[in-house]
C-alpha cells in the first residue's frame, strides 16, 4: 500500500470514528487524507471499497489482541482468561472507537469484502477458542457435551455483545465487571 492509500484509509477510520459510516462522505475523507476525489477511486475502486477496507482494519485491531494471547504458549485455562482480559483492556483503550466496530458487524453482511474479512478474523479467533476448549475436555475440565466450535463462537458473540451492551448503555456496569461476572461464569461451570 503506498502513502496515498494509506492517508485514505486513515481518514476514512478518522470520518467513520467521527461521524460514522452514513455521514462519512468522499469529499471529507479526501480532504483529510490532502487528496483528491479521483484519488479514493484510483486506488480503491469506490468509497464503498474504502469503507469497507478502514472498517475491516477496525474489526482487525479489535480482534488481534485475543488472538495474540490465544496464540501463545501455556495453559489454556490462563491464555482464555489472558484473552478476555486483553480484549477487556483493549475496550477501555479504544472505547471511543466502539460504534465503528459495531457498524463494521451491522455492514458486514451488506458489504462483501467486510463480511469476507470479518468472518476471517472470527474464523481465527474461533479455531484458537475452540483449540483451547478441545484440550480442556480432553484434560477433563469440561464435560464431553460441550461442542468447541458451538462454544467458541458463542463466546465471540458474547463478546460483541459486551461491546454493544457498554457502548448504549454507558450508565450501566462497566465493561471490566461484566467480563468478570462472565469469566467468573465460565469457570464456575467448568468445575
Amino acid at each position: 500500500m503506498n502513502e496515498t492509500s494509506t492517508r485514505l484509509l486513515e481518514a476514512t477510520r478518522a470520518c467513520i470514528a467521527e461521524r460514522g459510516v452514513a455521514a462519512t462522505t468522499s469529499r471529507e475523507i479526501a480532504s483529510g487524507a490532502g487528496t483528491n476525489l479521483q484519488a479514493i477511486t484510483y486506488h480503491f475502486g469506490s468509497k464503498d471499497r474504502l469503507v469497507a477496507l478502514a472498517l475491516v482494519e477496525t474489526v482487525r485491531e479489535w480482534v488481534t489482541p485475543a488472538l495474540d494471547v490465544m496464540r501463545e504458549p501455556g495453559d489454556p485455562n490462563a491464555q482464555m482468561l489472558a484473552a478476555v482480559q486483553a480484549l477487556t483492556a483493549n475496550f477501555e483503550r479504544r472505547r471511543a472507537d466502539a460504534p465503528a466496530l459495531l457498524e463494521a458487524l451491522a455492514l458486514a453482511p451488506r458489504l462483501p469484502e467486510l463480511r469476507t474479512a470479518v468472518l476471517d478474523l472470527w474464523g481465527q479467533l474461533r479455531t484458537e477458542l475452540a483449540d483451547h476448549i478441545t484440550t480442556l475436555k480432553a484434560d477433563g475440565h469440561l464435560p464431553a457435551s460441550i461442542d468447541p466450535t458451538i462454544m467458541a463462537t458463542l463466546l465471540i458473540a458474547v463478546a460483541n455483545g459486551l461491546v454493544l451492551q457498554v457502548t448504549v448503555d454507558r450508565v450501566g456496569p462497566p465493561m471490566p465487571e461484566l467480563a468478570g461476572q462472565f469469566a467468573g461464569l465460565l469457570l464456575a461451570a467448568r468445575s
